[in-house]
């Protein structure tokens, strides 16, 4: 692959031949998962968006040597309620009480989903350059016309969208851009290979139920025992929702990574990233 060093690739290639994805029937759906790592606590975070549990193996390398790690694909659901109990029947075959729920961008939606009906199981949520939920932001016409449109326009129209969510202006230091283009080209092979209209639907529904339950209201967690951090950049397209949430959520704080960098602040600031989202884990009381 042009442009990539061979140690990134390796890298990929370890969390492919050492991670088992799990294959069970829950809720009337196959569904994957993978649980790796160890600690006192586990992280739960989401795939099934617009790529697979592959996808995460950069988060799942950052955080798994100290903390346990529960990877789910929730590709087959389109309703939060039936996700939620499947998520939990998965916590319960692995002998998982509580956890700290992590999402970024679009799964940080579903991670919002899955905390607004279980927070009983949720000792700590981090979202990272998400957007909340906003009733206004569901539009009628969307599901006529994705409906109308043919899957040959409807396909390279949301490739582009994100596509433009990974731009980066900024020139990039030659170890950070490789790792950069080698995610890109993970994420671009996935987008060919699963996105399909059952797909896209099932994404769209789950979207709209999340905006349908509009913004949080301040005794929605009264009693919630957990804390929320919040990572986000001014340059972010989603920064003013992340300063909403942190005023709507229980208990939030909100970390600034550097502008520059957009949407992938994140994954250029990878070192600073993560060792934020450990340190908010090691501060959550026992």
């Amino acid at each position: 692959m042009e442009g990539v060093s061979a140690s990134e690739i390796a890298r990929f290639r370890r969390v492919l031949a050492t991670h088992e994805v799990r294959e069970v029937s829950i809720e009337e759906a196959s569904l994957s998962y993978c649980v790796c790592g160890g600690g006192a606590r586990a992280i739960l975070t989401f795939a099934g968006g617009w790529a697979g549990i592959e996808a995460l193996y950069d988060t799942i390398l950052g955080l798994e040597e100290r903390n346990r790690m529960v990877v789910v694909d929730i590709t087959p659901f389109d309703d939060p309620s039936q996700m939620g109990r499947a998520v939990n029947q998965i916590l319960d075959r692995e002998g998982i009480e509580r956890v700290v729920v992590f999402g970024q961008s679009l799964s940080g939606i579903l991670a919002q989903l899955y905390f607004r009906r279980q927070s009983d199981r949720v000792e700590g949520l981090v979202l990272t350059n998400t957007p909340g939920p906003q009733a206004k932001g569901n539009r009628r016409w969307v599901m006529p016309l994705f409906n109308l449109l043919p899957f040959a326009i409807l396909k390279p129209l949301l490739h582009r969208q994100v596509d433009r969510l990974a731009d980066v202006e900024t020139e990039l230091p030659p170890a950070v851009r490789e790792r950069r283009q080698f995610a890109q080209a993970i994420l671009d092979s996935m987008l060919d290979r699963s996105f399909t209209r059952e797909r896209i639907r099932r994404i769209l529904e789950l979207v709209w139920r999340f905006n349908e339950g509009g913004d949080y209201t301040a005794d929605e967690f009264d009693g919630w025992p957990g804390r929320v951090l919040l990572v986000s950049s001014e340059d972010d397209p989603y920064h003013e929702h992340a300063l909403r949430l942190s005023s709507t959520l229980p208990s939030a704080e909100l970390l600034n990574l550097p502008a520059g960098f957009g949407h992938m602040a994140p994954q250029i600031h990878r070192e600073e990233f993560l060792s934020a989202i450990q340190l908010f884990i090691n501060s959550l009381p026992p």
